[in-house]
């Protein structure tokens, strides 16, 4: 895969998805990164940079200047050796592969989560997936659930019950339920 196809596809992907495509290549370069400390067995960090405009992908090695800091040990400043290998984009798109996958699944949920977040307190129509005795499991949209937890106070005393005691649901039984809670996904 060519660099410029490389961006050209983060672009199609990013704008597909709706996720950020800064985000997007923010988050292959700190992969990269990682992987690049271990395949070139490096001393100190590595930070890569992709070019947005060509492609091109830069490796450096951040190599500390001066002396570390008396009470944390860490060091304030870094020089940046450029270690970037002859095979570099090859290395890339194998990684990238794994490493996109990883970011659109962790992207979406950040999105679902973004667009709920802001709707706590409304009403939402829904499907029953499944139930449990502790919860069920309600279809909100393709790709978003909810949970409606329903306690048995015998069990779990101080436990908010969401299901009122004479009220059984059926698979496919369309609800309409409050939003009282969005988790983060992270």
């Amino acid at each position: 895969m060519a660099s410029s196809e490389l961006i050209e596809a983060l672009q199609a992907l990013a704008h597909e998805r709706k996720i950020d495509e800064f985000y997007l290549i923010e988050r292959l370069e700190q992969s990269l990164a990682k992987s690049y400390e271990r395949i070139l067995d490096l001393e100190w960090d590595a930070r890569v940079t992709i070019d947005r405009q060509t492609g091109k992908i830069y490796v450096y090695e951040l190599v500390p200047v001066g002396e570390p800091d008396e009470e944390t040990g860490e060091y304030s400043e870094f020089e940046e050796r450029d270690v970037t290998p002859a095979d570099v984009s090859r290395i890339a798109a194998q990684n990238a592969k794994g490493v996109i996958s990883s970011l659109v699944r962790e992207a979406g949920r950040q999105s679902i989560y973004d667009e709920f977040r802001s709707r706590v307190g409304d009403l939402v129509t829904g499907t029953v997936l499944q139930g449990t005795p502790d919860f069920t499991i309600i279809k909100i949209r393709d790709g978003v659930e909810a949970e409606l937890p329903h306690y048995d106070a015998k069990r779990n005393p101080g436990e908010r019950n969401e299901r009122p005691a004479n009220e059984h649901y059926r698979h496919n039984q369309r609800l309409k339920v409050l939003i009282i809670e969005v988790r983060d996904p992270n």
